[in-house]
């Protein structure tokens, strides 16, 4: 076996460095390490160790990964079928915002905003979007499982309310059995059986009742379609002025209703000889 053993080695005008026009093969376990302004590169047989690498362009078959960290902890690959970032730990970004965006570059499907909001969108228009005090929604919300709340130990309903307002006008005439409640008017004009339609199904939750000057006893109940149920009522006794409202809860056994149904509250009983105003508010929670 022949050994050339030299210092340096140059081309044959010894002007310029070595060309190896068949390749070089190096042994295995040996390495070629390059020293020069103060950094090192080691190429061995499965690593290439540098400070600083500057190249056009890095080709990786399939499932083949760029590894970074200490511990390898960000993992950057195709798989032939999508690319794929993943990371052990958090990624953050050093600029004020961090987009999504789509392959032609013209659309973001989300914005995350330092100490701003996040956006997400639907064809480049905000739909979801964070704010100071919750979120804002542009457009309908739509669910194959309708609306789940949440409870807790003091029993208060969970989820989304909706409130109606209703009431009577006490000094134009003053309200007889089975009178049920005004809604946006102001004269009491006798027995009003229309009360709110409900643009969905769901269940009666709670009612407030609010009387102004009144003297005497009264009691209202919830009616479905005129009709009263005697297990959803609201009284008082000669309500005073330190204690004029009445609020009752059913959130044990609620009050179904279906879409299209008439909500309202009527006089079931009352002694009133003086009344000025007399509101209801109730509140249904939808399915």
């Amino acid at each position: 076996m022949s050994r050339l053993r030299a210092n340096e080695v140059l081309n044959k005008d010894a002007d310029g460095p070595f060309l190896a026009t068949e390749g070089i093969n190096i042994p295995s376990g040996k390495n070629i390490t390059y020293n020069g302004l103060g950094d090192v590169t080691v190429l061995d047989g499965t690593s290439l160790t540098t400070t600083t690498v500057n190249v056009d362009e890095i080709n990786l078959t399939a499932d083949k990964k760029i590894l970074l960290g200490d511990q390898q902890q960000l993992e950057i690959y195709n798989t032939g079928f999508y690319s794929r970032i993943q990371s052990s730990d958090p990624i953050k970004t050093t600029s004020d915002s961090f987009h999504i965006k789509n392959q032609t570059d013209d659309k973001s499907s989300a914005i995350f905003t330092l100490n701003g909001s996040v956006d997400l969108r639907y064809d480049g228009f905000t739909k979801f979007e964070t704010t100071t005090t919750g979120v804002a929604i542009t457009g309908s919300i739509t669910s194959t499982d309708g609306w789940v709340g949440t409870t807790s130990s003091a029993n208060v309903l969970g989820g989304l309310a909706m409130p109606f307002s209703c009431g009577l006008n006490g000094r134009i005439a003053l309200p007889p059995v089975g009178s049920t409640m005004l809604f946006g008017g102001s004269e009491y004009s006798g027995d009003n059986t229309e009360g709110a339609t409900m643009p969905h199904g769901g269940v009666l939750v709670a009612a407030t009742l609010h009387a102004e000057n009144a003297t005497g006893d009264l009691s209202i109940r919830a009616t479905l379609n005129g009709v009263q149920n005697s297990l959803y009522e609201l009284s008082f006794a000669s309500s005073t002025q330190s204690s004029p409202s009445v609020v009752e809860t059913f959130y044990a056994s609620p009050m179904a209703f279906s879409a299209g149904d008439r909500l309202n509250f009527g006089v079931a009983n009352t002694t009133l000889t003086q009344l000025e105003v007399l509101t209801v508010t109730f509140f249904v929670k939808f399915d």
